[in-house]
């Protein structure tokens, strides 16, 4: 099919949507709405007549987002409602926008995806060497001190997905090595434990998939030789620098053990905010309410001295137990749905990328509230979004 006038634009926006992610969220927003007036214009001017059709899937995420607007009826908190369901709209934005007959937001996903964080980080990684060689500080090669306005783990999260992509556009090998370590380095060097657990985890997953599936094509080699080095990068360079952050685990098996035990890591403050989410779970079943789930955790922390929590406010820090003390077992249920649905049909579909992504989110949801911020949802959404669509020019609305 022949590019549009407009297309061309409309790429360029998408495009522009991970260096937007990455300076703030209300950046990120104006970008998405430039990139839909630009999708809606092409279809107003050359496809009115073609098919609308939500993506497969779509419906799990405007049920979701339906949650979010029923949790309200049984929220003392307005103001925090109508903020979650601000930073949540992406849930009924992307699924529509992605539906409307047009070119195929894939191949832009994948390319700012890899740029800006390869861009970013290199950015990042220049700064700590010159804050090195300069002043002979050496924090900023390391968790915060290298992420700079972006939470590390999210960051990770980013980074992990853009090596996943490396193989998405057929970059030369060379190009595909070079990234690697870079992107290995990086995660390693960000010390966030989620982010290098579940990097680590979908390395392994993807040396299993190319196992089991056993593909015939010469590329076999590459794809084994890059997951075997991403994963040596990684673990060689978080063992030097992050594994006085893996000996905090130790503090959370002790919280595990007993209820009076200190809170005063990362990780000991996540099973005591998941203790205390279950606790609303068991006494709620049908959730507290979108705007009450700080709140209500507020409580619980003050009581039971979780000082470590409660002065961070900290919220569940796990989807399935956001979604449960929300909105109750129904959310569990949403998510576990939606995390099913994204999995199963990369799998049945032969798509190892949507696959590895959808277990890559799943690991980070297990020990973050992914969808509560802007660079989770929006960045989670856009990806599903991309990978629903086929890799041609023309989304699959289009007749």
């Amino acid at each position: 099919m022949t590019e549009r006038p407009l297309d061309g634009a409309e790429q360029w926006a998408w495009r522009l949507l991970m260096p937007a992610l990455l300076y703030g969220g209300v950046a990120a927003a104006w970008v998405l709405l430039t990139a839909a007036i630009l999708r809606l214009a092409n279809w107003r001017l050359h496809q009115r007549d073609a098919r609308w059709r939500l993506p497969d899937g779509g419906w799990l995420w405007l049920g979701y987002y339906g949650l979010q607007l029923a949790g309200g009826m049984w929220s003392a908190n307005a103001d925090a409602w109508a903020f979650s369901l601000e930073v949540k709209a992406s849930m009924v934005f992307l699924p529509v926008v992605a539906g409307m007959p047009g070119t195929s937001i894939r191949k832009a996903f994948w390319w700012s995806v890899v740029w800006s964080l390869v861009v970013y980080l290199a950015g990042r990684l220049a700064w700590a060497g010159w804050h090195l060689v300069v002043e002979g500080n050496p924090g900023h090669w390391r968790y915060t001190g290298l992420a700079g306005d972006v939470h590390p783990t999210y960051l990770s999260l980013h980074a992990a997905v853009a090596w996943l992509g490396l193989g998405q556009h057929g970059w030369s090998p060379r190009l595909r090595w070079a990234l690697t370590g870079m992107l290995a380095l990086s995660i390693g060097l960000l010390g966030s434990k989620a982010g290098i657990l579940a990097a680590v985890g979908v390395s392994t997953a993807g040396l299993l998939l190319r196992w089991v599936r056993k593909p015939k094509e010469d590329s076999g080699a590459i794809h084994v030789g890059l997951s075997s080095a991403f994963m040596v990068i990684l673990l060689i360079t978080a063992g030097l620098t992050a594994s006085g952050r893996f000996q905090e685990m130790r503090t959370a098996a002790a919280v595990v053990e007993s209820e009076s035990a200190p809170v005063s890591s990362s990780s000991a403050g996540r099973v005591a905010v998941w203790r205390s989410s279950w606790e609303l779970l068991a006494d709620h079943p049908f959730g507290v309410g979108t705007g009450d789930v700080t709140d209500e955790l507020q409580k619980v922390y003050e009581r039971d001295g979780i000082v470590y929590a409660q002065d961070r406010r900290l919220n569940p820090h796990n989807q399935w137990l956001q979604a449960g003390v929300a909105f109750g077992w129904p959310g569990i249920l949403m998510v576990t749905l939606i995390a099913w649905h994204w999995i199963r049909r990369g799998w049945r579909r032969g798509q190892d990328v949507m696959l590895l992504c959808g277990l890559l989110i799943g690991a980070h949801a297990m020990v973050e509230s992914v969808l509560e911020v802007q660079r989770g949802v929006v960045f989670i959404l856009w990806m599903w979004a991309a990978l629903e669509q086929p890799e041609g020019s023309v989304s699959p609305a289009t007749p």
